[in-house]
């Protein structure tokens, strides 16, 4: 759906949506629409395509309808954290909004990126960021949530690549503001920022335990693989935000270098889920929204 056509939704049931660009591929409407039938909650759960530079708009088309609540995904959780009435402390935690409830009309802005980001990655590989050297690659909106995510859960050690080095840097002077106190406090040696050059990445992956790509270079089939398998120690874990066919040349060279995968669905399923239980105020059906989330993914692939 594009930003137009929210006018011509009606307010009931109530609509939810997910906002990003591209948007086709997103399985959060199977997912979230699983768990308001099962529940018997009246709601409609949609895909709305809108770029950053018209969310503003797109925004005040669902203030008018008015919709229940939407979630956010790449490029507008940065820009959705501005355009919120009031923000929660996730958000302001994470500087960027990935749920949003509609309360009566006051839009709360809430981040569920980081609490679903480490229950997936405890499912996925039995360890959590408390055990892990981690190498973020991003440092848009999924990147921020993940990082603050990492360094509240204590984090031995966190190195930040961004193909925008100052974007990079931005993100870091934040984290060493945010982290400053003990007993989080960070210095140079445990938090730090790197250029994305291949002697600094294979140095640094040399490092780590972990890569974590929050990137959205796997949604566009033209861009460079991530990272080559060359790069890669087999003892490697690594766990891409991405999912589906988007995420299939970076998981190829990962399998290649004989390091161990994840892709974003357990992470989409536990941030969804959260989500769900901030607009109904209630306990979302994990099972089923797994279950949903699961039998579309087989689908989509063939």
């Amino acid at each position: 759906m594009k930003p137009d056509a929210i006018l011509t939704l009606p307010a009931h049931p109530v609509p939810y949506a997910v906002l990003g660009s591209p948007i086709n591929h997103s399985l959060s409407p199977v997912m979230q629409q699983a768990a308001f039938d099962h529940l018997g909650v009246e709601a409609r759960y949609f895909r709305i395509d809108v770029a950053e530079e018209k969310l503003a708009a797109a925004v005040s088309h669902l203030r008018a309808v008015p919709f229940g609540g939407w979630n956010c995904t790449i490029p507008n959780k940065v820009r959705m954290y501005e355009l919120c009435d009031r923000r929660t402390e996730s958000a302001e935690q994470f500087r960027a909004v990935n749920t949003v409830v509609n309360d009566k009309g006051v839009l709360v802005g809430h981040n569920t990126d980081g609490v679903g980001w480490s229950r997936a990655l405890r499912e996925a590989f039995g360890r959590g960021p408390e055990d892990l050297r981690i190498l973020l690659l991003g440092a848009g909106g999924a990147g921020r949530a993940i990082a603050t995510q990492a360094l509240a859960e204590k984090c031995p050690e966190l190195i930040i690549a961004n193909r925008n080095y100052s974007r990079a840097l931005d993100l870091l002077d934040q984290l060493n503001t945010q982290f400053s106190k003990e007993p989080l406090a960070r210095t140079a040696q445990n938090l730090r920022a790197i250029r994305w050059q291949e002697p600094e990445l294979e140095t640094a992956l040399r490092e780590t335990d972990l890569v974590v790509n929050a990137t959205s270079a796997g949604l566009d089939p033209q861009a460079p693989v991530i990272l080559p398998a060359r790069l890669m120690p087999s003892n490697l874990l690594v766990f891409d935000t991405v999912y589906g066919t988007s995420c299939a040349k970076f998981r190829h060279e990962v399998e290649t270098a004989g390091a161990r995968w994840s892709d974003g669905l357990g992470m989409l399923l536990h941030q969804g889920a959260a989500a769900f239980s901030l607009w109904t105020e209630r306990e979302a059906p994990l099972n089923i929204m797994r279950e949903a989330l699961q039998g579309a993914f087989s689908a989509s692939r063939g």
